[in-house]
């Protein structure tokens, strides 16, 4: 192994992969000798008695015997001392009955017994992961038992095919040899570059879920306070999400919140949600309606990201106990939904205007009143509820949702929004395809 490819730190974790590759090429090899010697006996007892000679009864046998053996002793080690060994044996028992292939059969073997040699070569060299040196060597046996066994044995059909054959046999092992060299290196750089791919992305993984655990702590929690009961349900498509909410207690009587989508998937998503979280935050604190408040999200958004090609859509929302009021502004987000208690109508909170980060000149300020009762309850989402698909390609919609909503009336707002996630997951059978946000306000 070259050093400069595989470092001294991954060199066990490659020799490892390498014994592996071995016991299972080995194996293989020894199932289809296996298969074939069989098929070989079948069809020579069966079809063609008068061509299988008593001679090639021990080669079939020993080949039987030694494939065995060979799969036997695969499990004794995961070395990869071991697993060479099993393939080197393989590989020159493979090419030695190549090779005494001929003298078996003098009528026929002296003109293609350099052919079965070549291809014994090939075949335990090639398709095996040796090294250039190793396949040398088994090359080296490969010639020296073809010379010595045909000389002995008196094989050649003549001395210009005995010659003709050992240059073929030689430059078959020298292009052996240098397929291998180039093979090694090739399997060296692909496992240094799949490490190094692997590490890096280890890092980004643990950069990712430190990114996750860090936008978590700007997702508000479930809480019941004396005002409502209100339920925060956040299921992002990848780790991180361009789905945000926030909301806050104003003078003891008054609940603001806000929903906001970015478009999008993923980091960028996340990353201007996480820039947006302290804008937002410094709003909320000065701005006493929903409608300025998105007002000036939009001027921000558009002066600091204008060229950015962003965009978001936001609900914003306040609510009035002491005068029983919803106010609220709505820039491009789909409609929100009031569920009025006495009689579990449905209210819908269209949108007013554009998304926001557009570039619009307009700057109205959009506030719409609607009265409530305690005990109404509102349900703030985003398109991931509505735009779910199923496998036909058909939305989750409106209907649906508004159809779960008055069956399921009578559940507190954590069991509201526990059920109907569990309805979308059923519904989306491909998989989310979008980030989730459910906020679900139960006034008291």
């Amino acid at each position: 192994m070259d050093k400069k490819i595989i470092n001294d730190k991954l060199r066990p974790e490659y020799e490892i992969k390498l014994a592996r590759l071995f016991y299972v090429r080995v194996n293989l090899f020894c199932y289809i000798a296996i298969f074939a010697f069989l098929v070989e006996l079948l069809a020579g007892f069966t079809f063609f008695r008068k061509f299988l000679s008593t001679k090639d009864i021990p080669g079939i046998a020993g080949g039987l015997f030694f494939s065995l053996l060979l799969i036997a002793t695969g499990r004794l080690s995961s070395s990869l001392s071991l697993q060479k060994i099993r393939a080197a044996f393989f590989s020159l028992l493979l090419t030695l009955i190549a090779v005494l292939a001929g003298p078996a059969h003098p009528d026929v073997m002296p003109y293609m017994g350099i052919t079965l040699v070549v291809i014994a070569f090939f075949t335990s060299t090639l398709l095996l992961p040796w090294g250039a040196a190793e396949t040398a060597f088994i090359g080296a046996f490969a010639f020296a038992s073809y010379i010595l066994v045909y000389h002995a044995t008196a094989s050649f059909a003549n001395a210009s095919i005995a010659g003709i054959s050992s240059i073929l046999l030689a430059v078959s092992i020298s292009v052996g040899v240098l397929v291998k060299k180039s093979e090694q290196i090739l399997r060296q750089k692909d496992f240094a570059s799949r490490k190094e791919v692997e590490e890096k992305n280890a890092v980004m993984m643990k950069e990712l879920e430190l990114a996750r655990k860090i936008q978590k702590t700007i997702i508000p929690h479930s809480v019941k306070t004396e005002l409502a009961d209100i339920a925060v349900t956040y299921l992002p498509m990848f780790y991180m999400g361009g789905d945000y909410a926030k909301f806050s207690i104003v003078d003891k009587d008054k609940l603001m919140f806000i929903l906001a989508d970015v478009t999008g998937h993923g980091v960028s998503s996340a990353l201007l949600v996480n820039r947006l979280h302290t804008e937002i935050e410094r709003l909320m604190r000065e701005k006493a309606m929903p409608g300025d408040l998105l007002r000036s999200l939009d001027r921000f958004i558009n002066e600091d990201f204008g060229k950015m090609g962003i965009y978001l859509s936001a609900f914003c929302g306040l609510l009035d106990f002491s005068k029983k009021q919803l106010i609220y502004s709505n820039h491009g987000h789909p409609p929100q939904i009031l569920v009025q208690s006495r009689n579990n109508s449905i209210v819908l909170m269209d949108s007013q205007t554009f998304f926001m980060g557009i570039g619009m000149a307009e700057e109205q300020v959009y506030n719409t009143n609607v009265g409530f009762e305690r005990g109404d309850r509102i349900i703030l989402f985003t398109d991931g509820i509505t735009e779910a698909k199923d496998a036909k390609g058909q939305l989750f919609g409106y209907e649906r949702l508004e159809r779960f909503v008055r069956q399921n009336a009578a559940l507190d707002a954590a069991a509201f929004n526990e059920k109907l996630v569990q309805e979308i997951k059923a519904f989306e059978t491909g998989g989310q395809s979008d980030d989730i946000f459910l906020l679900t306000v139960q006034t008291k």
